[in-house]
Formats: structure tokens, sequence, C-alpha cells
């Protein structure tokens, strides 16, 4: 076990603004993604091949969905972080003087 811990608040404060810049980031690609996506429409047709391409669990559009789904969760996987590390920042640097002010 450690003897002492030593927290640099103003650190995670800075790391959690990084890990927002990410999920600002990964939500810039993902609308980029699906406004191109969006701009191109259906370009496969309507006829046997092209229902085929599009269709079904595996399909084109079902994939585009889970795509664009998982790139979100990500995005809000990194939102949660990034939250979490400004929270715990805050914490830590309220305990810290709250434990200050008790010593003194």
């Amino acid at each position: 076990m450690a003897d002492r811990v030593e927290i640099h608040a103003d650190l995670l404060n800075s790391a959690g603004n990084k890990t927002a810049d990410i999920r600002d980031r990964i939500n810039a690609v993902l609308a980029k993604l699906s406004s191109a996506l969006d701009g191109r429409g259906e370009p496969w047709g309507d006829d046997e091949l092209g229902e085929r391409f599009a269709a079904g669990q595996s399909g084109y559009l079902a994939s585009r969905v889970q795509l664009l789904r998982g790139g979100g969760n990500m995005a809000g996987t990194f939102d949660n972080f990034a939250s979490a590390q400004h929270s715990a920042a805050t914490l830590l640097t309220g305990t810290d003087h709250h434990n200050a002010h008790t010593l003194r």
C-alpha cells in the first residue's frame, strides 16, 4: 500500500477537457459521415440486386444504423469519462480544502 496519495486536480481537470475534446471530435466525424451518407441518397437502386444490398439484418441500411449508433455510444462513453474526471477534480479539491481547514 502506498504511504501517501498525491492528487493533481488541475491535471485531472485538464485531462477531462481533453477527453471532452475527443467526444466532440467523434461527434463531428459522425455528423459529417451522416450528412455525406444522406447526401448520396440510395444509389443502389430499387432492383433485386439493390434490395439484397440494402435490406436485411446485415444489409447496408441496418449496418449504417448500427455504425452511427455505435459511434454515438462511443461519444457518450467519452462524455461520461470527461464528466467523471471533472467531478473527481472538483470533489478532490473540495476535500483537500476541507482537510486543510480542519487541520488549522
